[in-house]
């Protein structure tokens, strides 16, 4: 099943301009910094719904702790910022590790706790945040990049 959002932003245009203004290197270092402030609600939702599960056997807590963000620059013209487990996290590894006497280096199966699988149902905690905190993000992406992209400027003015 595909959920679809549509969402209206405005305000874009502008921030491109301010972006393209800065150059590659300060541009991207706002439009990041614009992006992860943005992001924090549904990171936030996400992480709390993880904890929520009350997994036992992958326990909550591990996947609680994996819950992480990143913005990456895939070319010169695209941006990707992600938001969701993070199977090397150190922290989840230590709780799910003393938990279950086990010494993984990697948890890769928490894309089964979302989606679910034959050896038990779906627990959504990623796609239920993005359905409540979407339009908020969003709506307050143009505004949180165009505060980086001040917070750069005066950063680079005083160099």
């Amino acid at each position: 099943m595909t959920e679809t959002t549509f969402a209206k932003v405005e305000g874009l245009k502008n921030v491109e301009k301010m972006l393209i203004a800065l150059g590659p290197v300060a541009g991207f270092k706002a439009l990041r910094g614009g992006m992860m402030a943005a992001s924090k609600p549904m990171f936030l939702a996400a992480r709390a719904n993880a904890k929520a599960t009350g997994l036992a056997g992958y326990d909550s807590d591990a996947m609680s702790a994996a819950m992480a963000r990143g913005v990456r620059k895939d070319n010169p013209n695209s941006t990707t910022l992600f938001i969701g487990p993070n199977p090397k996290s150190k922290k989840a590894l230590a709780i799910y590790n003393s938990f279950h006497g086990t010494d993984h280096k990697l948890l890769r199966y928490f894309h089964l706790v979302e989606w679910g699988s034959i050896h038990g149902g779906a627990q959504p905690f990623m796609r239920p945040a993005f359905a409540t905190t979407a339009h908020l993000v969003v709506n307050s992406l143009a505004k949180e990049i165009g505060k980086s992209v001040d917070k750069v400027k005066l950063k680079y003015a005083s160099q």
